[in-house]
């Protein structure tokens, strides 16, 4: 595990992050970051995870598009709205997980 100190100097290095606010830092071995501006988390786009990570949210925001496109008008009403409500508590559940992580 990396101490903490070698952690804020790869967090505050300008080297790590891109010019679109990205963090990327192949040695820091955190998936998830606080932002440099702003509020919340971004992803470490050089751990070996990361990828993975922004696969499986594409996939959980598209799920409801590509369901119901493929039902059509077949698809019950209750469906639409089970749907629309899946990302929103992905993204809840996410961000309840993230506010209640140790910053240890």
């Amino acid at each position: 595990m990396r101490e903490p100190d070698e952690l804020d100097r790869f967090w505050s290095d300008p080297a790590h992050w891109t010019r679109g606010g990205l963090y990327r830092c192949a040695a820091d071995p955190r998936l998830m970051v606080l932002k440099r501006f702003g509020v919340g988390y971004t992803i470490n786009i050089a751990h070996q995870r990361a990828w993975f990570v922004l696969i499986g949210l594409l996939a959980v925001a598209m799920a409801p598009v590509i369901l119901n496109v493929a039902l059509g008008s077949d698809a019950p009403g209750w469906l639409l709205l089970v749907t629309l409500l899946w990302p929103l508590t992905i993204a809840l559940i996410t961000l309840l997980w993230l506010s209640r992580r140790d910053n240890s």
